[in-house]
């Protein structure tokens, strides 16, 4: 499982150490737009989001390492993202990184994560309507079907693997 992190204090990226892109707010029809999902998309209904930072990528192994002490990915890499843990594991890890900064971090909430992983597109995926392989992993491309971290193009946001890759953890349910 991937985890995304938020920090809900404006800051100057480049001071950042887990790398966050500052998501400018806004409105959004949130839900299944194309009525090709599940019933727990429906029904669309408009959503809107204040400003907050999102992580341009996963946590990686070696991110995780250094706040938890261990790693329980399947793949083991440093450069991987994080898999192979609970919304209680990324809390704890959430609780320990905060403790380290000094710094408010949580998961966004599942509105923010859509958002973002739109990044204000209209269209079937965030980069058009067709499956695009310079912006996505998954079983079809992925060698051994190891997750990665930043390896292909990011949304228009700068936000990296939003789609496909590995599983994403947001704060609400």
């Amino acid at each position: 499982r991937r985890s995304e992190l938020k920090h809900q204090q404006a800051e100057d990226d480049s001071k950042n150490e887990y790398g966050m892109v500052l998501i400018q707010g806004g409105c959004f029809d949130m839900g299944d737009i194309f009525d090709r999902g599940s019933v727990d998309e429906k029904p669309v209904h408009t959503v809107c989001v204040s400003d907050f930072y999102l992580g341009k990528t996963e946590v990686t192994q070696k991110q995780w390492e250094d706040i938890v002490g261990d790693n329980p990915s399947k793949f083991k890499c440093d450069d991987c993202p994080v898999e192979r843990v609970s919304w209680q594991d990324v809390q704890d890890f959430i609780k320990k990184l905060n403790e380290k900064t000094g710094r408010n971090y949580r998961l966004p909430t599942e509105a923010e994560w859509e958002y973002a992983a739109r990044a204000g597109s209209k269209t079937k995926y965030p980069w058009g309507d067709e499956i695009d392989d310079d912006y996505l992993w998954y079983a079809g491309n992925s060698p051994r079907e190891i997750p990665h971290v930043g390896k292909k193009k990011p949304n228009a946001w700068g936000l990296y693997d939003m789609m496909g890759n590995v599983w994403e953890w947001v704060e609400d349910w």
